[in-house]
């Protein structure tokens, strides 16, 4: 590959786009901390310990699931995607 090859555009937007689906990768996973448990305590760890294991029936999704299993699949989508494109262009390596 030659010095020309490595600075054009498309290569700076490829690893933006790697740089992006790792960021909301991260931040999807990262913020799954939060979407689970009663509608009062955002804490998945201090419900437990009031509730014990008998009230597993009352933990659901919060708010935050909505965006952080987004965050996830767009994540995956763009790294997949990205990683085919170079792929496909290196002709496997």
């Amino acid at each position: 590959m030659s010095h020309a090859e490595t600075d054009s555009p498309s290569s700076v937007a490829h690893v933006a786009g790697f740089i992006l689906g790792g960021l909301c990768l991260g931040f999807g996973i990262r913020s799954l901390y939060q979407s689970f448990g009663w509608d009062r305590a955002p804490c998945l760890n201090c419900d437990l310990e009031h509730i014990g294991f008998s009230g597993l029936d009352n933990i659901g999704l919060l708010p935050a699931a909505d965006y952080s299993i987004g965050l996830i699949v767009l994540g995956i989508l763009v790294l997949v995607g990205l990683n085919a494109g170079a792929w496909r262009r290196t002709h496997g390596y």
